[in-house]
């Protein structure tokens, strides 16, 4: 009896050998593919789990689920276009920092195009703030087109987007109960099937930090940085963003280049350092009211900082400012000026009439 080409793959794997892109390739049509039987892919994942990916097999993956998920028909947009996202994981139940910064990037005039999902692993996830707000999760392309015309924002629901994880998603379920992680769990928020220019993308772990830059970069983004923050905490080992709370570990390519992965403080956008309970958020209802809060500047300075401090860095990233210190100045007239709230009420109206 022939072994199926999953199997074979999975020999390789196991082998030590590296795959090349059309071994990838092959390897995802058959993940994805429903007449390949779960065992088999459970084993691939396993070995490919076991092995560890190496930087040009996690980069032909990405590029791999890149080319087979639905085009939302952006590319007008894409050249200039930055998204804002962590791989989630993290444990910290800290507000949804990256989705707020969002709104706070498109109220400065740069193009956002977010690409995300309902809660995992918290009790609120961007979409579930993204939806709050009265930004529809399956819009028309009209409607997204039309929305970054207007709002200089869209949000790519994931699950429209990626049809092909639903036949991923039982194994691994199944994976993760036996305490096995793989290369899905950091992919997701560097496959936006709008391939915007720009990321500032966040990870829970930061084994993944280069992998993850080389993969961006070999991709085609003009800048990305790619981030996880270090906490001295028992139940939390580090967030899945920049915050002001511990040493941010930084590695980036165009704009803000840097030598390897660098160790960046609050200080190095004229922060103070903070605790990471200030970050730490609630449901959506409790989001909302936090989000409420930093609009009116009530919330924690920690917070506040890690908004600043994460919205300088976009705008750095875009081009938008020369330098982070600029980038805090704009963040922080954005929030004090009311020009973000007023963003945020806008959107609501626009999507309401469309």
């Amino acid at each position: 009896m022939n072994s199926s080409p999953l199997s074979e793959l999975t020999l390789s794997v196991t082998q030590g050998h590296e795959l090349t892109y059309e071994q990838i390739s092959q390897s995802i049509d058959s993940l994805i593919g429903p007449e390949t039987i779960e065992s088999e892919k459970l084993l691939f994942l396993k070995a490919m789990s076991e092995k560890g990916e190496t930087a040009s097999e996690f980069s032909y993956y990405v590029n791999g689920f890149r080319n087979r998920s639905i085009d939302p028909g952006l590319e007008a947009f894409s050249p200039h276009a930055i998204d804002l996202c962590g791989t989630g994981g993290d444990k910290a139940g800290s507000f949804n920092v990256s989705t707020f910064v969002s709104f706070l990037v498109a109220s400065g005039g740069v193009d956002v195009i977010k690409h995300g999902n309902r809660s995992i692993s918290s009790k609120c996830g961007s979409a579930d703030l993204i939806e709050a707000i009265g930004i529809p999760l399956a819009p028309s392309k009209h409607i997204l087109v039309e929305g970054l015309k207007a709002l200089n924002f869209s949000f790519l629901f994931a699950p429209q987007y990626h049809p092909a994880f639903k036949h991923i998603a039982p194994i691994r379920k199944k994976l993760a109960e036996q305490g096995i992680l793989t290369f899905f769990n950091v992919m997701g928020p560097m496959i936006n099937p709008a391939r915007p220019a720009y990321q500032l993308v966040g990870t829970y772990n930061p084994a993944y930090l280069e992998r993850m830059m080389q993969a961006l970069e070999k991709n085609g983004l003009n800048s990305a940085l790619v981030a996880h923050c270090v906490i001295e905490r028992d139940e939390v080992k580090g967030v899945d963003e920049l915050t002001a709370c511990g040493e941010n570990l930084v590695t980036g390519f165009g704009k803000i280049k840097t030598d390897g992965v660098e160790s960046w403080s609050a200080g190095k956008w004229g922060q103070n350092n903070a605790c990471l309970s200030e970050l730490v958020g609630g449901d959506l209802d409790q989001n909302l009211k936090i989000m409420e809060n930093i609009l009116g500047r009530n919330c924690s300075a920690g917070l506040l900082s890690t908004i600043l401090i994460n919205a300088s860095t976009a705008f750095k990233l875009c081009g938008k400012v020369g330098s982070l210190g600029e980038g805090i100045e704009l963040a922080e007239s954005l929030i004090v000026d009311g020009k973000t709230k007023k963003w945020i009420e806008k959107a609501y109206s626009f999507f309401q009439q469309s």
